[in-house]
């Protein structure tokens, strides 16, 4: 876990530019938001459990992957999607989702930092998914004046 969070910080220092870092931040804690409320359903309706946690006494879920993993492949999801094209877009999401599924499928299959107890692996990309398209409609909500944000950078 002290892997993820090192490897978290140093992606977000490489690889958000300073032009995109409200963009990024506002991604990140809009994910905290919406991971916390599907991931405390899943563990709930005992879906998923997580035996090893940080907060063992205080919560049931696992902070790192949930609180900040996600968050953090979110926030890059959206400051580096591309605007060219629908396919493109398409092609962009399903790449992530894939790759977030399979990085979970391949914790739960290999660690005991994720536990399926009635869920399967293959339906974490529809969480994914869900997940990663209500931010990007809440951000894009957001932001969707940008002149705001430009008058308001040129005056400080």
């Amino acid at each position: 876990m002290l892997l993820v969070w090192f490897v978290c910080v140093t992606t977000i220092y490489f690889f958000v530019p300073r032009a995109k870092a409200h963009e990024f931040v506002l991604c990140f804690l809009v994910c905290q938001a919406v991971g916390w409320i599907v991931e405390i359903m899943l563990v709930q309706f005992d879906l998923v459990a997580y035996p090893l946690r940080e907060f063992p006494k205080a919560s049931d879920l696992n902070i790192t992957f949930k609180v900040v993993w996600t968050p953090v492949a979110s926030g890059l999801y959206y400051i580096h999607r591309p605007r060219a094209n629908k396919w493109t877009t398409c092609f962009y999401f399903a790449v992530w989702i894939s790759l977030l599924t399979l990085i979970d499928g391949m914790l739960a299959a290999k660690t005991e930092l994720v536990e399926y107890v009635h869920f399967h692996w293959s339906l974490m990309a529809i969480v994914f998914s869900i997940m990663f398209l209500s931010v990007h409609v809440l951000v894009s909500w957001f932001f969707r004046d940008r002149k705001v944000f430009r008058k308001e950078a040129s005056e400080g």
